[in-house]
């Protein structure tokens, strides 16, 4: 990382539509361990739609007043050019980085009709133009949004902006969310017993709780035995077939529910062995970075983000490319868990998540604000 010496701390206002979830962690560590002086103003997380069409509005509103920051940032969900639109002109020249978590050209759409609203999508296009710098959080990120951007462009009259997306995709940066080690402390796992085999996706269609049921169901048959940890977040509609597949593994789940408690959560997180995803889309995976933190043994399919956040080093033994080859690695890890539990193994895992960290996150946000004001 270039060493800019020890610049003055600068004035970062970060504006935040939907401040709750992994968006608030973002900030919150960062915030937390920044040189700069890092301001929060943020709306409730709810009604994403609205955030999207009203939130620079209502955030323009409650800081419009006050003194112009030396630096802004923004999340996703701000339509940036509207943003300075309702701001006074006095902000006009305020540079401002845009972080993507999500982006709307490639989240997967819910609902019968599954049908996207590309203005969503072109409000990200929009402020990636207006930025004077973007940021995704992965690489696999940063590709797939070029990829569809270019597309709906192409689909769009001329003239368009696809010249000037390229140029602000070509100086975009990757910085990863960040996960706080601190809490996080690395976990021993089991002292004995079955295999402990971690779910902690929240439970919709886009993490596809009902594959990994029926993996482990399929293994449980093969004459595998496991212990099942779902912490995962449900809701009242739940995907199709997860009610029939829990109640089939009953015998094998040994604890179902969200853990509100950060510290309980660690505490679960560091007694297994096996963290699974069988997500169908993954902007970063912070879930599996968490894991890796409390030296659980990751097994992700071999697409999205998964490669780049678990690395070389541990990707060919961690990475499944189909539902056989899960099962399979299911059922060996469950004849044999000793290896998931060994203190050097678990010590490299967690190696591994420290690329990931909160610390290094926000040093690499830190030069780029001191960038973007140089």
């Amino acid at each position: 990382m270039t060493d800019h010496g020890a610049p003055s701390p600068r004035r970062v206002l970060a504006l935040e539509p939907w401040l709750g979830g992994s968006h608030r962690a973002f900030l919150e560590g960062w915030r937390a361990r920044s040189r700069h002086a890092l301001e929060v103003v943020g709306l409730p997380d709810r009604h994403w739609k609205w955030r999207m069409r009203a939130g620079a509005w209502e955030l323009a509103r409650t800081v419009g007043d006050g003194p112009p920051p030396d630096a802004l940032c923004v999340s996703d969900y701000i339509d940036l050019p509207a943003l300075y639109g309702f701001l006074p002109p006095s902000w006009s020249d305020v540079p401002a980085l845009v972080y993507f978590h999500e982006n709307q050209l490639t989240y997967p759409v819910q609902g019968p009709a599954k049908q996207r609203d590309s203005g969503y999508g072109f409000t990200n296009i929009l402020s990636c133009l207006r930025a004077k710098r973007v940021v995704f959080n992965s690489r696999f990120h940063r590709e797939e949004f070029g990829a569809a951007a270019r597309g709906l462009l192409d689909r769009l009259p001329t003239p368009n902006p696809l010249e000037e997306l390229e140029a602000a995709l070509a100086a975009s940066a990757v910085v990863a969310p960040g996960v706080d080690l601190e809490a996080l402390p690395l976990g021993a796992g089991p002292a004995d017993g079955p295999l402990r085999v971690l779910f902690a996706h929240r439970w919709e269609h886009d993490k596809d709780p009902t594959a990994f049921l029926q993996a482990a169901r399929d293994a449980r048959r093969l004459g595998a035995e496991f212990e099942l940890i779902l912490l995962g977040e449900t809701y009242d509609a739940q995907p199709d077939g997860v009610e029939e597949l829990l109640a089939e593994l009953t015998p094998s789940i040994a604890h179902r529910g969200f853990l509100p408690s950060r510290a309980a959560y660690a505490e679960a997180l560091g007694g297994c062995d096996l963290a699974v995803s069988t997500a169908r889309h993954e902007f970063f995976g912070i879930g599996i970075v968490e894991a890796l933190a409390a030296g659980v043994t990751p097994l992700v399919p071999r697409r999205l983000s998964y490669p780049e956040v678990v690395g070389e080093e541990l990707g060919g033994d961690v990475l499944y490319s189909a539902a056989d080859e899960l099962i399979r690695q299911l059922v060996e890890h469950a004849a044999d868990p000793k290896p998931l539990r060994a203190r050097d193994h678990r010590e490299a895992l967690r190696r591994r998540a420290a690329t990931w960290s909160c610390d290094r996150s926000a040093e690499q946000l830190d030069d780029l604000v001191d960038d973007l004001l140089r």
